[in-house]
């Protein structure tokens, strides 16, 4: 028997189709997240063509936001905001441009050339997009400047008599890329899980077609195009005469005299049921779960208690429940944990 065979069941095909699925989809998922980080690629890489002076373009009028422009530093930057205390984080520094203040917003490292550099003969430069000064670093910049100074001249309504109302960015990414590649990291999770999946269910299913013999094989065909034989089609379970056949997580087939003991499992996060199934313990020590039902599979409770019935009126003799007596004689008779 091989998986060929089986596909050609009307009964198991579905569930075949339906593990196809996660295959070609994590594919295709994959490829997205491909497109998705080249076209993050793409946006970092582009040309932003010659920079343009900072201080000619305030001097002229010309300034505006999101232009690509360059600084000369003459003297060491002196910082005057943060959102960050740590001394490697990111701050906006006034910077100086021989006889002209601007303001920029740069990294340590940014600043610590700066700072050794800005005394040699050839200054530094630096280059940046530009950006409106944010309302809550204008008052501070106005703050700190009257302070440098010693006197109030700077206040909130003649800055722009004295300061650019931009600022230059060093750190920020020209082009902003964030959502292609957040979107590309969930695309290639969402398409890893999906693969997984499928290689997860083949591999069940074709130990699920080991365990049983031809001829075992043959009964259940047989069984599963019974009228008698109960299908949960949002359980993808069968209940054939003498089998449970399981297509949930692949394929995986028990015979109701082979179970031992049978009990419910919940999941619960902060107290409420996420998900329970139904716990099947062989006399070889296998355990199987089957029967997987979310806390929104309302429509699927009934069918939860039949099914358990079902498969204790195929065998009586099943130890029902997880209670401490039961494990201590499922451990005793059969070494099952």
């Amino acid at each position: 028997m091989n998986i060929k065979e089986l596909k050609k069941n009307s009964k198991l095909s579905q569930s075949f189709k339906l593990n196809s699925r996660c295959l070609i989809t994590g594919f295709i998922l994959l490829v997205i997240s491909i497109i998705l980080f080249g076209w993050a690629y793409m946006i970092s890489s582009k040309d932003l063509g010659e920079a343009k002076n900072f201080t000619d373009l305030v001097a002229n009028s010309e300034i505006k936001e999101g232009m690509y422009a360059s600084l000369t530093v003459t003297e060491e930057p002196i910082v005057f905001a943060e959102y960050d205390d740590r001394l490697t984080s990111d701050k906006y520094y006034f910077l100086f441009n021989g006889e002209f203040v601007h303001i920029g917003y740069l990294d340590y490292g940014t600043y610590t050339d700066l700072k050794t550099q800005s005394s040699f003969v050839d200054s530094p430069e630096i280059k940046g997009i530009v950006k409106p000064l944010p309302e809550d670093v204008l008052d501070l910049a106005v703050e700190a400047y009257n302070e440098i100074l010693g006197i109030n001249l700077i206040t909130k309504d003649n800055f722009s008599t004295y300061f650019s109302m931009y600022y230059l960015d060093v750190v920020s990414p020209a082009y902003d890329n964030g959502i292609q590649l957040v979107a590309g990291f969930i695309f290639l999770i969402l398409g890893l899980v999906l693969l997984l999946t499928y290689y997860i269910r083949h591999r069940q299913t074709k130990k699920g077609i080991r365990s049983k013999s031809e001829n075992e094989w043959k009964n259940i065909f047989s069984e599963l195009d019974s009228e008698d034989t109960k299908f949960y089609k949002k359980l993808n379970l069968y209940l054939t005469e003498n089998y449970i056949v399981d297509l949930s997580n692949g394929l995986r087939v028990v015979e109701y005299k082979d179970i031992v003991w049978m009990y419910q499992f919940q999941m619960s996060r902060y107290g409420i049921t996420v998900s329970k199934n139904i716990v099947l313990a062989t006399k070889n020590r296998e355990k199987i779960s089957i029967a997987n039902m979310d806390n929104f599979m309302k429509r699927s409770k009934k069918d939860y208690t039949d099914i358990m019935n079902f498969i204790i009126s195929k065998n009586e003799s099943i130890v029902l429940g997880y209670t401490k007596e039961n494990r201590k004689q499922m451990k005793d008779l059969y070494g099952i944990k």
